[in-house]
């Protein structure tokens, strides 16, 4: 297994299983970037990025392509915990170093209000039947455990949060800059709906970010279970979105926030699903106030300004041709939820 020289990771052969998707796309790119040699496993076989080995395998059955192949390191972004379990038996004894993929979902709803990583995680049956995370959160906590135990080198874990950035498939994020841009191109109405108090601080993470910090980790053994939900600092809503009207293009004073209350757009948008709404929309799926990700931080994780993330998402929104946004709202359902929840009004503050 391939150890950091002088603070440096050396070069390393990672495999990725998936890897043409969004976070495991990123860390392909951040692990060619920084000099090694990548190979991704995937359904499709397909190789994402110029330089980038490609395997077909199928996680529910056939692992064919793994065999006699050896890794310095590998990453697995999946969720069900039979196939990650059947993955590691591959692994062990022909990678030096995994990582897994989890989420900060799997603490317990009625934990601490800032999670680090000894909290109470979620347990089988004690959930109301109406927890939408409680399913995939404990599948994920079954992956963790499968990883660990199974596997024969170091295992880092990745607890993750919310992921933005350039191939964000939720657009989720992306409704900002491109809501915000539409505005200032004369394109939607320049009096923009926004989301409870201005002044909420919110955590959000650039899948870049944790990309890089994920292939450090597993370039140099580094093994641990690891919040790494961003931005690592307190950031206020409207900061975030005032970042964002900065990569449209604007300046403050070139839109008008309507602050809408949040039970009144909780009432609204009761038949949306969370998914569909912008982020920082009524999110109850999130029980927590704030995750805290000191160690990660403390080992070497950091996270770029929002207006980088933001102009980064615009630039790659109109690569891939503009197309409608999976999230969001159509210009007459934002004019009707601003005069039904924000009164109509410009912003306050």
């Amino acid at each position: 297994m391939s150890r950091a020289v002088d603070g440096v990771a050396a070069r390393v052969r990672l495999l990725v299983l998936g890897g043409g998707g969004f976070l495991g796309y990123h860390v392909a790119a951040e692990a060619l970037r920084a000099g090694h040699e990548v190979t991704v496993a995937s359904r499709s076989g397909e190789a994402p990025l110029e330089g980038v080995e490609a395997l077909a395998v199928d996680r529910y059955g056939d692992l064919s392509a793994l065999h006699g192949r050896t890794f310095d390191a590998a990453l697995d972004t999946f969720s069900d915990p039979d196939a990650v379990r059947s993955a590691t038996e591959e692994l062990r004894g022909a990678v030096g170093a995994l990582g897994y993929v989890s989420g900060m979902s799997v603490y317990h709803p009625d934990g601490p209000a800032v999670p680090g990583e000894d909290a109470p995680v979620r347990r089988p049956g004690e959930a109301s039947a109406g927890d939408p995370l409680q399913e995939r959160s404990l599948a994920k906590l079954a992956a963790e455990d499968a990883v660990t135990p199974t596997f024969d080198g170091p295992v880092t874990v990745l607890r993750v949060g919310i992921m933005v950035g350039p191939r964000d498939p939720s657009d989720r994020f992306t409704w900002w800059p491109v809501r915000l841009a539409r505005a200032l191109a004369g394109e939607a109405p320049r009096t923009v709906l926004a989301p409870g108090d201005p002044a909420r601080a919110v955590q959000y993470s650039d899948a870049r970010d944790i990309a890089a910090f994920a292939v450090r980790a597993l370039a140099e053994g580094r093994a641990g279970v690891f919040d790494t939900v961003g931005p690592g600092r307190a950031q206020p809503l409207s900061a975030v979105l005032d970042a964002c009207l900065e990569a449209a293009g604007g300046a403050p004073g070139d839109v008008a926030w309507a602050w809408a209350g949040e039970e009144s757009l909780r009432a609204e948008l009761a038949d949306v699903e969370e998914e569909q709404r912008p982020l920082w929309f009524p999110e109850d799926q999130i029980p927590q106030d704030a995750i805290d990700s000191s160690a990660a931080l403390a080992a070497g994780l950091r996270f770029r300004p929002a207006v980088d993330t933001a102009r980064d998402v615009l630039a790659w929104h109109r690569e891939r041709g503009a197309p409608a946004l999976a999230a969001g709202f159509d210009p007459a359902e934002e004019t009707r939820l601003v005069r039904r929840c924000a009164g109509g009004a410009p912003p306050k503050g």
